[in-house]
C-alpha cells in the first residue's frame, strides 16, 4: 500500500510538471501505426527506457463473439494457440526469460510475447509457428478445459471478479459480454473440436488481426521480422459483430449467496458508448468515485469505517462501458454499508461536484492513467484497446486533451443521468440477509 502510494505521488508530481507545458503525453516518441506487406497492421511505440519488448496480436471476436451456452470458447481456442508442441521450444524460450500468455477481453484476445528484446527473433519464430497452425486437438482441448475449471474457481472465491461477472451477466444475458470467460461446467461439456476450429478459422485471418508492439527496437527491424515469421494467417470476412447494448433486468437485486465472514456490495450502470468525450467523463467518474484517497467512496473506510476496500471500475465494450461502484465490508456492517453507499451515490447524482472537485479529479485521472501506462506490457493493452473501440491508438494522447475538454456543466449533465437510482443494478455477496438495507427485506 505504501508502495502504491508513493508510485501515485511521483505520478502526480511528474503530472504537476508536464502540465505546465503543451499538452503531450510524457513519453519521448508518439505512438505510430503502419501496414506490413502481409496485409496486418501494427501499432508501434518505441520507447527505450528498458531492452524488452512486448508484442501483443490482437485477433477480433473475444467475449463478444461467444454465442449461448458456450462460454469460454474465446479464451479456450486462443489458449490453444500457445500449446507448444515440443518441450525443447520450452525450455529454450524459459532460458531467453520469454514469456508467451493471452488475454480474453470483452471485445479481443490477445496473444502477447514478452521478452528481452535480444531475443526477439527467436521469440516470434517460436510464437508464430504455433499461433498460425496451432494443435486443435481432443487432448489437448481436455487439459485446456481442466484448466480453465480451476481459473473459473479460483475467480469465484474473489468477490470483486465473481461481481463483476455477474453484472455483466445481468446488463447482456447468457451470451457475448454476459458469457464467463473461462466458461460454465455445461458450456465446456458442450464445446468440442469443431467449434474451436470454426472459431480459430473465423477469427485469425488477416481482417480480424492486428499487432501492437512497444519496444526499444527501430521501426524497421520490427516490421521485417513481423513480415518474415507471421505471413500465414489466411484471408477472410471482417467478423462484422454488432455490437450488443446493455439491458437492465427486471430483477434490478442479485443475491449471491457466500458463506464468508465478508460482504460485497456493488452498484453498478450502464455508461454510454466510449466515444472520445463519454470515454473521458466515464474516467472521470470512475476516479472521482473510488479511485484512492480523496474519492467519494475513500470516506466510508477511512472517516465511518464502513469498509476495508473501497473502489470503482469502468469495463468497455464497443457499445457501452458498465460502471461498478462497491465495498468490502464485515458482515455486520453490511447493511449500514449499503445505505451509505446507496448515499454517495445520490449525494453525487443530486448535486454533483465543484469546480474545485473537478480540476482536483482530472488531476488524478491523469496521474492513475501515467501510472497504469507506465509499464510497456499494460501500455500495449491500452493502445490496442483504443484500437479496437474505435477511439484509435492515438487516443493514448487524446486522453488527457478529452478530460481537459469536460466542463463543470458537462460533467454535472453526466453525473444526473448515468447514476440516476432507477437505472442501479445491486449486487451483493455474502451469508443470506447480508448486505440488504431494511427497506430490500
Amino acid at each position: 500500500m505504501k508502495r502504491a502510494r508513493t508510485a501515485l505521488l511521483c505520478a502526480v508530481l511528474m503530472l504537476t510538471a508536464w502540465t505546465a507545458g503543451p499538452r503531450e503525453m510524457p513519453w519521448k516518441e508518439r505512438p505510430e501505426k503502419f501496414m506490413l506487406s502481409t496485409g496486418l497492421p501494427c501499432i508501434y511505440h518505441r520507447d527505450k527506457s528498458s531492452p524488452t519488448t512486448v508484442a501483443g496480436l490482437f485477433a477480433a471476436g473475444g467475449k463478444s463473439a461467444v454465442p449461448m451456452g458456450f462460454d469460454g470458447l474465446a479464451y479456450l481456442t486462443t489458449r490453444l494457440t500457445l500449446e507448444i508442441p515440443d518441450e525443447g521450444k520450452v525450455q529454450d524460450l524459459m532460458s531467453q526469460a520469454t514469456r508467451l500468455s493471452l488475454f480474453c477481453s470483452e471485445d479481443s484476445s490477445i496473444v502477447l510475447i514478452e521478452c528481452l528484446s535480444e531475443n526477439l527473433e527467436r521469440a516470434l519464430r517460436v510464437g508464430s509457428e504455433i499461433i498460425q497452425d496451432p494443435l486443435i486437438t481432443g487432448l489437448r482441448i481436455g487439459r485446456v478445459k481442466e484448466m480453465m475449471k480451476l481459473y473459473g474457481r479460483a475467480e469465484t472465491d474473489e468477490s470483486p471478479i465473481a461481481g463483476r461477472s455477474a453484472i455483466l451477466k445481468a446488463f447482456f444475458g447468457g451470451n457475448g459480454y454476459g458469457t464467463d470467460v473461462y466458461g460454465t461446467e455445461e458450456s465446456l461439456r458442450a464445446i468440442d473440436r469443431k467449434d474451436a476450429l470454426a472459431y480459430y478459422r473465423r477469427f485469425f485471418t488477416k481482417p480480424n488481426l492486428f499487432f501492437c508492439i512497444v519496444t526499444d527496437f527501430d521501426k524497421e527491424p520490427v516490421r521485417a521480422l513481423l513480415e518474415k515469421y507471421f505471413a500465414k494467417f489466411p484471408d477472410g470476412d471482417a467478423a462484422g459483430i454488432a455490437p450488443a447494448p446493455p439491458a437492465l433486468p427486471s430483477n434490478r437485486e442479485i443475491v449471491l449467496p457466500k458463506d464468508t465472514k465478508q460482504t460485497y456490495i456493488s452498484r453498478a450502470f450502464a455508461l454510454p458508448a466510449p466515444d472520445a468525450p463519454n470515454q473521458a467523463k466515464g474516467y472521470l467518474l470512475e476516479t472521482l468515485l473510488g479511485k484512492g484517497p480523496g474519492s467519494r467512496l475513500w470516506r466510508l473506510r477511512m472517516a465511518e469505517k464502513l469498509a476495508y476496500n473501497v473502489d470503482a471500475h469502468v469495463t468497455w465494450t464497443k457499445s457501452s462501458g458498465i460502471l461498478e461502484a462497491y465495498l468490502e465490508t464485515e458482515n455486520a456492517k453490511s447493511a449500514r454499508a449499503s445505505e451509505a453507499l446507496d448515499g454517495v451515490l445520490a449525494s453525487l447524482q443530486d448535486k454533483g461536484i465543484t469546480d474545485e472537485e473537478l480540476r482536483t479529479t482530472r488531476t488524478m485521472a491523469k496521474a492513475q492513467f501515467l501510472r497504469a501506462t507506465e509499464g510497456k506490457a499494460p501500455r500495449m493493452r491500452i493502445l490496442g484497446l483504443f484500437e479496437v473501440l474505435g477511439l484509435g491508438y492515438g487516443h493514448l494522447e487524446g486522453l488527457f486533451e478529452a478530460i481537459d475538454d469536460v466542463t463543470l456543466e458537462d460533467m454535472n449533465a453526466y453525473l444526473r443521468a448515468a447514476l440516476a437510482p432507477e437505472r442501479a443494478l445491486k449486487v451483493i455477496i455474502g451469508p443470506a440477509g447480508t448486505g440488504q438495507t431494511q427497506g430490500d427485506r
